[in-house]
């Protein structure tokens, strides 16, 4: 990661957006930054290239921000200098979220209506080390990998962090306002606390690269509120 915060100009900011890390009220935060012909959203990489490559010469000068559920590497489309920012969640805690979000909309995901939470673990591939193949960009991810793309980031922030994240993010990035409300919450699921042992284990051994990534992210989150509060003094 980059040695101090400041605030980018000329990159492409790019959002990678993890499914179920409190990315819809970020995107929220960060699609307001923009005016709308600056602002490129598109869920499907295949459909993003295709409607980029349509675009004329003007209007793709003009794209400064992309969100999205990309895997690293979708910045090659652009053929400009960029910066990722994500936000990441406890693995345990996202994969839980995850599958009662899915059981919440059976109209919109009814193969998981049925399916029970141990196969959702065992089975459904982002139940398995999800934030690790985004960030490394691969679907057999490595660590080391996901790791050096992730100190690539202009930020990383922490969901169970949110606020202070924002904070980073705006000092970072430039922002104007951080006023949100919480977004596309998964209602009615188990908190950590109340899973079994045996389900939380059963997580944890699908998600051991999530797990030693997401470790590695709270100490590059500690070193950017570390390089914030020497800035702020200084």
């Amino acid at each position: 990661m980059k040695g101090e915060l400041y605030k980018l100009n000329e990159d492409l900011i790019i959002f990678m957006h993890i499914p179920k890390t409190g990315g819809t009220t970020l995107n929220s935060i960060f699609r307001r930054q923009y005016e709308e012909n600056q602002f490129y959203n598109h869920l499907l990489p295949d459909e993003m290239k295709s409607k980029y490559m349509e675009l004329n010469e003007l209007d793709k000068n003009n794209i400064k921000a992309v969100a999205g559920h990309y895997f690293y590497g979708i910045h090659a489309i652009f053929s400009r200098p960029f910066s990722y920012f994500t936000m990441l969640r406890d693995p345990v805690d996202r994969v839980v979220s995850l599958y009662y979000y899915y059981q919440s909309k059976p109209a919109v995901f009814p193969k998981f209506k049925d399916m029970t939470f141990e196969e959702f673990i065992n089975k459904h591939s982002e139940a398995h080390n999800c934030q690790t193949k985004m960030i490394a960009g691969l679907s057999e991810p490595t660590i080391d990998l996901a790791k050096e793309n992730l100190r690539t980031f202009s930020v990383i922030g922490l969901n169970e962090r949110f606020d202070e994240s924002l904070i980073l993010m705006q000092k970072a990035l430039g922002w104007n306002t951080l006023e949100y409300e919480r977004l596309n919450i998964t209602k009615k699921r188990p908190l950590k606390s109340k899973l079994s042992k045996e389900f939380i284990s059963l997580i944890e051994d699908n998600n051991q690269l999530d797990i030693e990534l997401y470790q590695y992210a709270q100490e590059l989150f500690e070193q950017q509120l570390q390089n914030g509060l020497e800035k702020k003094d200084s």
